[in-house]
C-alpha cells in the first residue's frame, strides 16, 4: 500500500508517463541512511529498454514539476532517484510477475519461511493466479503464494 507521498506524486506525474509512453515499474518514498529518498523505476512497455535519453528529459520534467507543485508534496530535503529497475529488476506487484513470465526469464525467490527444506529458488513462472504463482524449478513445480515471498528479481544470466 502506498503511502500518501507516494500516492501524491504518483498523481502528479502519472501525466507525464503517460505522455511519454514510460512504463513506471515502482514507486517508492522512503529513509535510506537517515536521508529520505523519491526513487521511481521506469522501463519502456512491452519490453523494450529504456534509454539515457528518455530517463534525462523524464528527471528534468518531474524535477520541474515537483519545484512549483502547491502544495509541495514534499516539503523536506529529499534525494530524487530515477533510473531504470535494471536487468535483475525488483518483482514487487502482481504483474511484475505477469512481466516476469511473459518474458520466458528465470527469476530468483527467497521466501519468508522456507519451503521444502530451502528459503531460496530459481526457475520460470509456468502459471500465476490472483495469490500467487507456480514456479517451475530444475527439480519440480512450487507452488507460491505471494504473501510467502521475501524478495524476487529477474534472473539474468549472461
Amino acid at each position: 500500500m502506498a503511502n500518501k507521498v507516494e500516492q501524491q506524486i504518483m498523481a502528479l506525474i502519472t501525466p507525464i508517463v503517460e505522455k511519454r509512453d514510460i512504463l513506471l515499474w515502482h514507486l517508492s518514498y522512503t529513509k535510506e541512511g537517515g536521508q529520505k529518498v523519491l526513487r521511481i523505476l521506469l522501463d519502456k512497455p512491452n519490453h523494450e529498454s529504456i534509454t539515457m535519453a528518455d530517463l534525462t528529459d523524464f528527471t528534468q520534467e518531474v524535477n520541474e514539476l515537483l519545484d512549483t507543485a502547491d502544495p509541495d508534496p514534499i516539503p523536506e530535503p529529499y534525494l530524487l532517484d530515477i533510473s531504470s529497475p535494471g536487468a535483475d529488476r525488483p518483482l514487487i506487484k502482481p504483474w511484475h510477475f505477469k512481466w516476469a513470465q511473459d518474458s520466458e526469464e528465470n527469476i530468483l525467490v527467497s521466501l519468508f519461511v522456507a519451503k521444502d527444506g530451502q528459503k531460496k529458488w530459481q526457475g520460470h513462472i509456468s502459471s500465476l493466479t490472483d495469490d500467487g504463482l507456480v514456479l517451475a524449478t530444475d527439480k519440480d513445480e512450487l507452488v507460491l503464494n505471494f504473501d510467502e515471498i521475501a524478495k524476487a528479481v529477474l534472473d539474468i544470466q549472461f
